[in-house]
C-alpha cells in the first residue's frame, strides 16, 4: 500500500513535465527568445520537433539561429518548415523573407571578401523576396529588399565582366611584352653576331707602318744631330786657329 502511494505521489510530481506537449516547448522557446537566450530558445524547439514537427517550430529554430550568427543552419531549418509548409500566407511570406536575408548576407560578404559567388547568392535573394511577396504582396519591407538585391546582382554581374575583361586584357598584354621581349633578344644576338663576324685589324699592316714612322723619325734626329756636331767641330777649329 505504501509503495502504491509513493508511485501515485512520484506521478503527480512529473505529470505536468510529462504532460508538455510541442506547443508548450514551442510557447517555453519564445519566451526564452524574447528574453534573448537564444540558446535556451533553440533547447525548447528541437524539444518541440521531437514531439512533434511543425512549420512553426522549425521557422522559429531558424530565427534562434541566426541570432546565434548560424546562418547555413538557420536556412536549412526555415527550408524544413517551408516542406512542412502551412495554410498562413503571412508565415509563409516570413518565411521566404527570411532565406532572402540569408542569401543577401552572403552576397555582400562574397563582395567584401572579393571571393566567393557573389552573384549566385544575390540571385538566390531575389528569387526568394519574389516568392515572399507572392505570398505577402503588400509587405513594404520584403520589397524594399528585393530592390536592393536586384542593385547588388546587377554591381556583382558588372564587377565580375569588368574582371573578366581586365584578366583577358592583362594576359593580352603579357603576350605581347614577352614577344617584345623576344624580338629584343633575337636583335641583340643578331647585332653580337655581326659584330663577332667583323674582320680584325691586320696586325702587321699595322706594324710596318709604324715601324717606316719610326725610321723615319730616327733618321731626321740622327741628321740633325750630324750637322750639329759639324757645327760644333768647324767653331772650335776656327778658334784654334785663331789663337794660333
Amino acid at each position: 500500500m505504501r509503495r502504491l502511494i509513493v508511485c501515485l505521489l512520484w506521478g503527480m510530481m512529473m505529470s505536468p513535465v510529462m504532460a508538455q506537449s510541442a506547443r508548450d516547448f514551442v510557447r517555453l522557446g519564445n519566451r526564452a527568445y524574447r528574453a534573448g537566450q537564444y540558446d535556451k530558445a533553440e533547447t525548447c524547439y528541437l524539444k518541440s520537433i521531437a514531439k512533434e514537427p511543425s512549420f512553426e517550430a522549425y521557422y522559429n529554430l531558424g530565427n534562434a539561429y541566426v541570432m546565434q550568427q548560424k546562418d547555413s543552419t538557420a536556412f536549412e531549418n526555415y527550408k524544413r518548415a517551408d516542406s512542412i509548409g502551412t495554410s498562413d500566407p503571412l508565415r509563409k511570406a516570413r518565411n521566404f523573407h527570411n532565406m532572402g536575408n540569408i542569401w543577401y548576407a552572403q552576397g555582400m560578404g562574397a563582395m567584401r571578401q572579393q571571393d566567393g559567388n557573389a552573384v549566385g547568392a544575390f540571385q538566390n535573394a531575389v528569387n526568394f523576396y519574389k516568392s515572399s511577396l507572392r505570398c505577402n504582396p503588400a509587405d513594404n519591407e520584403t520589397r524594399y529588399n528585393l530592390a536592393m538585391a536586384q542593385h547588388q546582382l546587377k554591381k556583382s554581374q558588372d564587377q565580375q565582366k569588368n574582371g573578366g575583361n581586365n584578366q583577358q586584357q592583362q594576359q593580352q598584354d603579357k603576350q605581347k611584352q614577352q614577344q617584345q621581349q623576344q624580338q629584343d633578344q633575337q636583335k641583340k644576338d643578331e647585332e653580337q653576331k655581326k659584330e663577332q663576324q667583323k674582320p680584325e685589324p691586320k696586325k702587321d699592316e699595322m706594324s710596318d707602318q709604324t715601324a717606316e714612322q719610326l725610321l723615319n723619325s730616327a733618321q731626321q734626329d740622327e741628321r740633325g744631330v750630324q750637322r750639329k756636331v759639324n757645327k760644333k767641330q768647324n767653331f772650335q777649329r776656327r778658334n784654334l786657329e785663331k789663337d794660333w
